[in-house]
């Protein structure tokens, strides 16, 4: 006997226990959802409006891999520094005071090399493909190599001389003389890793080893002389870092326009414009509501009927469902089954035995042969309910005869 039951037999008073703290929180399930979802959109925000970054050579990552140094010592300078995700948000109004910044160039697709070989203004590339070797068209060709090691200008170039020596650690660089190209910086092979080009009254420069810029080699030898004096060469800069998931292009100020077209050709469709929005927006109320208003799918639970129902009254009931449906050989092979389970536990036939010692058990203690036993019990079903009533009659005969002391 429990304490809660000895005192209500001493007729004690006994408080009723509160709800328990699951059941709190379930009924407070709907204020929890929309505490959070808006410390989710908090989190979120906060995140988004990060001003660092993680993303290499990014002027908003202040990590080793990153050039925020860059940035901000050019800022400093009174440089103008941004930073674009996209080729198509650079929109440059002044080509003639901005120099494009394009970082690893290797990610971009012939059609976005072409967009910005058209930029009229100041390009630097850090870094180098072959794509953009072939689209310049200046006689380069690229070199992949390892050898950590200083390098001296030992060009012409302005720039290069300032910078006097860089550390260079993958040249990935340019050799074969041209009349429109500078090399700088060359190993003993002739491949260098800072290339200056001049065309149509601009500035084109290849700074192709990109760790040069990076935060933790800027401080090294000459090599943010020759990053300031490549990038802050105007009074703007635009800075991309290549993805491959953008696809668009550069936009500047006087890019060529397509021009617009005569006709339209309009592609049906089952749904009007805007339809996936819409869908979106109302699966999403769906399962916000599901949450909301959902109920927990708990244990099944055993409720007693409001009525008594007998047996009898049960196989009654089967049966008249059995005679509408005319299923005579379901019905059949039920009695069948329940005659043989019977007589088997009289005789001591376990169930797991087979048809044969079954008949057997029953013909030693019947009149009947085995053949007949065996029509009686496994023989096919009967084909009308008047064949059927005969089997049930015979079943039946049988079992009292099995079941006689």
């Amino acid at each position: 006997m429990t304490a809660t039951d000895l005192a209500e037999r001493e007729g004690y008073t006994v408080p009723v226990a509160g709800p328990s703290l699951r059941s709190r929180l379930w009924r407070l399930r709907f204020w929890l959802f929309v505490a959070f979802a808006l410390v989710a959109i908090i989190i979120l925000a906060i995140v988004r409006d990060n001003p660092t970054s993680s993303a290499t050579m990014s002027t908003r990552n202040p990590y080793p891999d990153g050039a925020m140094a860059t940035a901000e010592i050019l800022g400093r300078q009174g440089v103008r520094v941004r930073e674009i995700a996209h080729l198509s948000r650079a929109m440059i109004r002044d080509p003639e005071t901005t120099t494009l910044a394009i970082t690893f160039p290797s990610m971009l697709s012939g059609y976005q090399i072409d967009s910005i070989l058209d930029y009229p203004g100041d390009v630097v590339f850090i870094g180098v493909s072959r794509d953009l070797l072939q689209s310049l068209t200046a006689g380069l060709e690229e070199y992949s190599g390892w050898d950590e090691e200083l390098r001296d200008a030992d060009c012409p170039d302005a720039d290069a001389i300032a910078a006097e020596r860089i550390t260079a650690i993958d040249p990935r660089a340019i050799s074969l003389s041209s009349e429109y190209a500078t090399v700088c910086f060359a190993n003993d092979d002739g491949y260098g890793t800072y290339v200056a080009l001049s065309q149509d009254n601009r500035r084109i420069r290849l700074i192709t080893d990109p760790v040069i810029a990076m935060n933790e080699n800027l401080a090294k030898e000459g090599n943010a002389a020759l990053v300031f004096r490549t990038l802050g060469a105007n009074a703007n800069l635009v800075w991309y870092t290549a993805a491959f998931d953008d696809t668009t292009t550069l936009t500047y100020s006087g890019s060529p326009k397509e021009p617009a077209p005569d006709h339209v050709t309009v592609q049906p469709g089952f749904l009007p414009a805007g339809s996936g929005d819409a869908l979106f927006a109302l699966g999403l109320a769906g399962l916000v509501a599901a949450l909301w208003r959902g109920r927990r799918m708990g244990p099944l639970l055993g409720e007693p009927l409001p009525i008594v129902v007998h047996a009898s009254e049960s196989a009654r009931g089967r049966g008249r469902l059995y005679r509408r449906a005319r299923a005579y050989g379901r019905a059949s092979a039920a009695l069948r089954a329940a005659t043989a389970e019977r007589m088997g536990r009289r005789l001591g036939v376990p169930r797991t035995a087979e048809a044969s010692a079954l008949v057997a058990a029953v013909s030693r203690t019947s009149h009947l042969n085995a053949a007949r036993i065996e029509w009686l019990l496994y023989g096919p079903p009967p084909a009308s309910e008047r064949a059927m009533m005969d089997l049930a009659n015979e079943l039946d005969s049988l079992e009292r005869e099995v079941q006689r002391p």
